[in-house]
C-alpha cells in the first residue's frame, strides 16, 4: 500500500523551509490575496516560484491555496493570479469557491483541482460531486470518523487528505458565520476574527470558553489512517512558527517511517499546545469537559500552555527578599527556559521565562539541571499579580508547566539556503543560430524571435562557441525564466562575442515577457468575456416571490398561506414520517388559503447540510419515497444532496444560501448542475448581483452563527453573554449545536427581488 504523504503548512517561505526539511513530502502554501488565513505572510509569484524550484529539487512538492469565497467584483484579480500560477506549475490548488473550480476546470485544466475542508464533504456522495467536478483530491471534513473515512478513501475514487493535528474549528467548516455577522470579518474569506476562541457567561453566571476546541493530535491513528487509504496526512498551522511546523512534522515522519523517536509530545508541548483531543476520530464522544479524556473543548486554558513537569512544593523568600519557586521538574531545564502555570479563574495562563535558578537547598545558581530534580526558581520582580492571585497561582500541589525549551529550538536550527543553486522560473527551451551576417534566438513555440545583423567570423576556437552560447543563455536567474533545452545551430563554426551574446539575451527575455504578458492579458480577457456573457444572457427570472421556510415539525405561522411557496426541512426523518407531517401540514395551509380565498402555496422539500455517511441511505430512501408520492420540488443544502436529487431524476431544484455562489461563476456552475434558484447568503452584502440565476434574499432569519456537532462545554447554553454584553444562544436542531443571535435579524431585499423568509434555524 502507498504510504500516505506527510503534508505541512507553511505561512512564510522560512516556515516552507523547515516544514521540507523536517520531512515534509509537501507543503501547502497560501497567495498574498484569496487565501483563508489571510493574516498570514503569505507568498509573492517570486517567492512561489522559488519555494517550487526548491521543493522540486528535493524530489517534494507545494500546494497553493486559493480557498475563500469570491464576490463578482474580484474575479478579474482571480482570474489573472489563476492565469500566473498555471505558468508556475504548483503541484494542486485548494479552492473552496465552485466559481473558482469552474475557472480552472475549464481554462487552467493542467492545475490540479483539491477541495478545501471549506466545501464540507463528510459523505461518500459529497466527494462524488466533488469528483465530477474536477477535483482530483477532496480535504475531508474533521468531524468524521475513521470508519466514515475508510469508506470514502475506498468508494471515493479520489486521493482523500485528512488533517491530524493542529487547531480546530467549532463550527463545522465553511459553515461558519459567526465572524462574518458579528465582527464583520469573513472566515469564509479569509478575515476570521476566532470568535469561538472568546470567553463567555451563560444564564447562571457561569463564565467560561464554551466554544474554544482542543487542539486535533492523531499521531496516535497514523497506521490505521495508512491502512484506511488515507492518501495525506494534513498538519494544520500556516499562521504557526518554523518551530512549530518543523517539530510537529519532525514527529509526524518518525512516526510514519517506524524511525526512531527523538521529537515527542512532550518536545511539541514546549513549542506550542493547547489541551489535546482525537475528536471523533473514534465516534463522538461522551466527555464533557477537562479532565476526561475524551473532551473536545477546553472552557478553562485559553492558548498555548506546555508541557507538565512538575507541581509547586513552595514558595520562599531569601534574605534579599526575592521569591523563590520551588517545585520537582521531571524534564532537564536550562536558564531561559519558560514555564507557565494555569491562571486560577481559567483563561489565559500566566507565565516567565527562568532567569535564575538553583538546586534546592542551595544557595549557587546554576544554568541546567537535569531531569529528577528538587529546583528552585526566581520569580520576576515585575511579575504583575496581586498577593492574593499570586498565591493562587502558585499554591502548593499546582501543575508546573515547560512553555518553551531551548533543548528543542536547538534541534530545529533555520536550514541554510542559496537562493542561486535554484533554477526557479518557467523553462523556456532557445534556439540560438549563427550565420556569417549575424545571429538569430528564438524560443521553442516559435513565438519570439529576436535577431542582431552583424558581420560574424569563424572562431579560432569553434569548440567554445556553444559554451559561450550556453554560458550566456543560462543567466537567467533575475527574470522569471529559467534555461530548458538549448540548441546552437554553427554549421560555419563562427566566433559570437560575449558581449553581443549578453545583450541577445536581454533583447529576448524582454520579448519572452512582453509576449506571454500580451497572451495572458488576451487570455483573461476572453475568459472574463465569457464570464458575462453568460451570467447575463441567461434570464434570471421574474421576481416577486415571497417564500417561507421552516423546519417540517414546527408550528404554521398564522400568515403561511400568504407565501407564494412554503420549503419544509425534512431533516433525517424516514419518509413516511415525513408524509404524514406534510399531509397535516397541508390541510393546515389549506384551511388558512381557503379563510384568506386565496390559492395555497406551492409546496417544496429541503435536505440537511450535514449528514454523516451511515445515515446518508436513510435521506436517499426517503427521497425515493416521497418522490413517489409527488414531492417533486426540493431544495439542496450541499453538494451531497444536489447530486442525490439529479440521480433520483428530480429536476425542481433550489439551493439554500449553505451552497455559496457568490460570483458570475458559481452561479453558473450551480445551474449547470441542476439548480434553478438560490438563496444569497446572509453574509452577502445586500446589493449582491443575481445574475443567471433566479435567486432569493433573506428578509427574516435567525442565522445560524455556529452550525456544530459540538455541544458548547457550558452548563446552561440558552442565553450566553459575550465581553461586549452581546446575547446568544446555542440550542440543538435535530444532531447539530445551533448558536444564533436569541432574536431573529431583519434583511432589507432589493425592490421586486423574491424574499425569504427563515424560520428554520429557529431554537
Amino acid at each position: 500500500m502507498q504510504p500516505p504523504e506527510l503534508l505541512a503548512p507553511a505561512g512564510s517561505f522560512d516556515v516552507a523551509r523547515a516544514a521540507l526539511a523536517a520531512g515534509a513530502d509537501a507543503v501547502y502554501v497560501g497567495l498574498e490575496a484569496f487565501s483563508a488565513r489571510a493574516e498570514a505572510v503569505n507568498f509573492s509569484f517570486d517567492d512561489l516560484s522559488l519555494l517550487l524550484a526548491h521543493a522540486r529539487s528535493l524530489g517534494r512538492k507545494v500546494y497553493v491555496t486559493f480557498n475563500t469565497l469570491l464576490e463578482d467584483g474580484e474575479l478579474p484579480d482571480a482570474v489573472e493570479r489563476l492565469a500566473r500560477l498555471c505558468e508556475l506549475h504548483p503541484d494542486g490548488l485548494i479552492v473552496q469557491d465552485l466559481g473558482v473550480a469552474r475557472i480552472v476546470r475549464r481554462n487552467f485544466p493542467s492545475l490540479a483541482l483539491h477541495a478545501s475542508t471549506q466545501l464540507v464533504a463528510h459523505n461518500l456522495e459529497g466527494v462524488l460531486a466533488l469528483k465530477e467536478l474536477g477535483f482530483s483530491r477532496v480535504v475531508l471534513a474533521r468531524e468524521l470518523s475513521l470508519g466514515e473515512i475508510r469508506s470514502i478513501a475506498r468508494r471515493g475514487g479520489v486521493e482523500i487528505e485528512v488533517f491530524v493535528h493542529g487547531a480546530l474549528c467549532y463550527s463545522i467548516s465553511g459553515l461558519c458565520l459567526f465572524s462574518a455577522m458579528e465582527k464583520q470579518r469573513s472566515g469564509n474569506r479569509g478575515r476570521c476574527a476566532y470568535c469561538c476562541r472568546l470567553a463567555y457567561t451563560d444564564a447562571a453566571g457561569n463564565r467560561a470558553l464554551p466554544f474554544s476546541m482542543r487542539d486535533l493530535r492523531l499521531d496516535g491513528h497514523l497506521a490505521a489512517l495508512r491502512e484506511a487509504g488515507v492518501a495525506s496526512l494534513k498538519i494544520e498551522g500556516r499562521m504557526k512558527s518554523a518551530l512549530y511546523v518543523a517539530s510537529t512534522t519532525r514527529r509526524y515522519r518518525e512516526l510514519l517511517d517506524d524511525l526512531p523517536v527523538t521529537t515527542s509530545r512532550a518536545d511539541l508541548e514546549t513549542v506550542f499546545s493547547r489541551r489535546t483531543t482525537s475528536l471523533y476520530i473514534d465516534g463522538k464522544p461522551a466527555g464533557k469537559g477537562p479532565p476526561d479524556a475524551d473532551a473536545v473543548i477546553d472552557p478553562v486554558s485559553l492558548g498555548h500552555l506546555g508541557t507538565p513537569i512538575g507541581t509547586i512544593k513552595r514558595l520562599a523568600k531569601d534574605r534579599e527578599g526575592r521569591t523563590w519557586l520551588r517545585f520537582h521538574t521531571n524534564r532537564a531545564l536550562e536558564r531561559h527556559d519558560g514555564l507557565q502555570f494555569a491562571a486560577a479563574t481559567g483563561g489565559k495562563p500566566c507565565g516567565f521565562g527562568i532567569s535564575d535558578m538553583r538546586l534546592a537547598l542551595s544557595r549557587n545558581t546554576v544554568f541546567s539541571v537535569p531531569s529528577g530534580s528538587d529546583v528552585e526558581v526566581l520569580l520576576p520582580g515585575d511579575l504583575k499579580l496581586s498577593g492574593e492571585e499570586c498565591n493562587a497561582v502558585f499554591a502548593s500541589g499546582a501543575t508546573v508547566y515547560c512553555s518553551a525549551s531551548n533543548a528543542v529550538k536547538r534541534r530545529f536550527p533555520v536550514p541554510p539556503f542559496r537562493p542561486a543553486s535554484l533554477a526557479a522560473g518557467s523553462p523556456v527551451d532557445i534556439s540560438v543560430s549563427l550565420s556569417p551576417d549575424g545571429i538569430s534566438v528564438q524560443d521553442g513555440r516559435q513565438a519570439v524571435t529576436v535577431r542582431q545583423e552583424t558581420a560574424l567570423t569563424p572562431a579560432r576556437r569553434p569548440e567554445h562557441t556553444e559554451e559561450a552560447v550556453r554560458k550566456a543563455f543560462s543567466r537567467l536567474g533575475d527574470t522569471c525564466w529559467t534555461l530548458g533545452r538549448l540548441t546552437v545551430n554553427d554549421p560555419d563554426r563562427l566566433f559570437a562575442p560575449s558581449s553581443l551574446l549578453n545583450d541577445l539575451r536581454r533583447r529576448f527575455v524582454e520579448r519572452l515577457d512582453a509576449a506571454r504578458d500580451q497572451d495572458r492579458r488576451q487570455r483573461i480577457a476572453g475568459i472574463l468575456d465569457e464570464i458575462r456573457a453568460q451570467d447575463e444572457n441567461t434570464a434570471s427570472g421574474t421576481g416577486g416571490l415571497s417564500v417561507l421556510k421552516m423546519r417540517i415539525d414546527q408550528p404554521l405561522p398564522d400568515d403561511a398561506a400568504n407565501y407564494d411557496e412554503i420549503v419544509f426541512a425534512i431533516g433525517h426523518r424516514r419518509g413516511k414520517d415525513v408524509h404524514r407531517l406534510l399531509v397535516e401540514k397541508c390541510a393546515g395551509i389549506k384551511k388558512l388559503a381557503e379563510e384568506l380565498q386565496a390559492p395555497a402555496p406551492f409546496i417544496r422539500l429541503a435536505l440537511p447540510v450535514f449528514t454523516h455517511d451511515d445515515a446518508f441511505g436513510t435521506v436517499r430512501t426517503a427521497v425515493k419515497h416521497l418522490a413517489g408520492a409527488g414531492c417533486l420540488a426540493w431544495e439542496a443544502a450541499d453538494l451531497a444532496t444536489l447530486r442525490m436529487l439529479r440521480s433520483l431524476g428530480i429536476e425542481d431544484i433550489t439551493a439554500d444560501w449553505t451552497l455559496y455562489a457568490a460570483n458570475a461563476a458559481a452561479r453558473r456552475e450551480l445551474s449547470e448542475m441542476g439548480v434553478t434558484r438560490h438563496v444569497i447568503s446572509p453574509e452577502a452584502s445586500p446589493s449582491a448581483k443575481t445574475g443567471h440565476l433566479e435567486s432569493e434574499h433573506l428578509v427574516r432569519q435567525t442565522t445560524p452563527l455556529f452550525i456544530s456537532l459540538t455541544r458548547p462545554e457550558t452548563p446552561d447554553p440558552s442565553l450566553l453573554t459575550g465581553l461586549s454584553g452581546d446575547k446568544f444562544a446555542a440550542y440543538p436542531i435535530e444532531d447539530l449545536w445551533i448558536t444564533a443571535r436569541p432574536e431573529p435579524r431583519i434583511f432589507q431585499a432589493p425592490p421586486g427581488a423574491n424574499r425569504r423568509t427563515d424560520l428554520s434555524w429557529d431554537a
